[in-house]
């Protein structure tokens, strides 16, 4: 159920950032939302109708450029690796993290390609000054749908709020993931090397499609 979920192409619209020319009028934001509203307005303008012209090598430059400052990859890497983490060595936990990164890059890109104009609404949302952690809300309306629900987990590290997790409709992304990781791992004997050669051949036949149609 929840593969199946995250992997209808509206959604993947939403796994890292949304768009919408109207998502941030007349509201006041905290810092954690600046955040989101920052990156959507950077991404809307920076890639344009790219995608629509069938540059994927280019927006997915861009896309890796605007989000990777924005999100805590190391510990989204751990999250969704889960116990085995711990087990990996530090040259896997390294080579887990870039495919998984490449992953999510690859996905949000050819997302993209789909864009359609959405509005979304930021939740109210109380932070305190100290604050090391909170949760980002939204509400996006689609047209000819039902409103989702969206809510951005995000720690601040040094001052800077980063993403490490996204809830769909009450569904983690990177519990989505970890199901599918364990998963994978447990088929091969707790081989996380296993892992990251499926996701790095996935990535690499994924680049490959699209060099072979530039």
């Amino acid at each position: 159920m929840k593969r199946s979920f995250f992997a209808n192409n509206w959604i993947l619209l939403f796994i890292i950032f949304p768009f919408s020319s109207q998502a941030f009028a007349d509201q006041e934001l905290l810092p954690p939302q600046q955040v989101i509203q920052t990156v959507s307005s950077e991404l809307k303008t920076r890639i344009g109708d790219k995608a629509y012209k069938g540059n994927m090598t280019e927006t997915m430059r861009i896309v890796e450029e605007v989000l990777s400052p924005h999100v805590d990859q190391h510990r989204v890497s751990a999250l969704a690796l889960g116990k085995y983490w711990k087990k990996a060595t530090p040259e896997q936990r390294a080579a887990f993290e870039e495919e998984y990164k490449r992953t999510m890059i690859r996905l949000y890109s050819s997302a993209y390609a789909s864009y359609k104009d959405w509005s979304i609404r930021f939740m109210p949302m109380k932070l305190k000054p100290d604050a090391k952690k909170t949760i980002v809300k939204i509400e996006v309306d689609r047209s000819g749908g039902q409103p989702v629900a969206i809510s951005y987990r995000m720690v601040n590290k040094s001052g800077n709020w980063k993403v490490y997790d996204i809830i769909i409709e009450g569904i983690s992304l990177v519990s989505n993931y970890r199901s599918q990781f364990t998963e994978i791992i447990d088929q091969n004997k707790g081989s996380v090397q296993a892992l990251i050669d499926h996701l790095a051949q996935k990535n690499q036949r994924a680049l490959d499609r699209i060099n072979s149609s530039a």
